[in-house]
């Protein structure tokens, strides 16, 4: 094998290792290789390009590329002289670590405190019940504490969340560029 077929095999370990990182966050290993192919490429690729290097259809690129820019991992831009859609990706691995695991549990917190929300509300309309023996009510009592217990979680979830996004993380663990700069700055 010559330097070239090397560097090639080289890179297409890279793809797939992106793509299984990628399966590992609880996303589909398309758009691992999607971000691989705009970060190695070093510039914006349109979506006929992106479809032919990964082989998928443009309709299922299209998909794949809207779920990155929701997710805050590729955006669309602007190439003069083009009338394509051109996209790039997130460069700064921890970022896109950040932008994946964020997303997710932003909709699960926001599904499960408004599920909790019209269970308190069912829960208040059974204590309010003149009806209801004192033994429902007390049932209910605890159905509510455990409801309160659950948004409390989801709270400190929605406070982890933050803590990711403002990147307060990285002064409690640090980069390891971060801290590279911090020793040559001492210098």
């Amino acid at each position: 094998m010559n330097s070239e077929e090397k560097l090639e095999s080289v890179n297409n370990r890279i793809i797939e290792q992106i793509a299984e990182n990628m399966k590992s966050y609880g996303f589909p290993g398309t758009i691992g290789r999607v971000i691989a192919f705009i970060y190695f490429e070093g510039k914006a690729l349109d979506l006929e390009t992106l479809s032919e290097k990964t082989g998928m259809s443009k309709t299922r690129m299209s998909q794949v590329l809207r779920e990155m820019v929701r997710l805050n991992i590729a955006e669309k831009t602007f190439v003069k002289g083009s009338r394509k859609d051109y996209y790039t990706v997130e460069r700064d691995y921890y970022q896109i670590f950040i932008s994946l695991f964020t997303s997710n549990w932003k909709e699960v917190i926001t599904k499960n405190k408004n599920i909790e929300r019209k269970i308190q509300q069912d829960l208040q309309e059974i204590l309010k019940d003149d009806q209801a023996s004192d033994s429902l009510k007390e049932e209910t009592k605890t159905y509510m504490k455990n409801s309160d217990l659950s948004l409390e979680y989801f709270d400190w979830i929605s406070r982890l969340v933050d803590f990711l996004e403002s990147q307060e993380i990285f002064k409690h663990v640090p980069k390891v560029i971060d801290q590279e700069d911090k020793k040559s700055d001492m210098h």
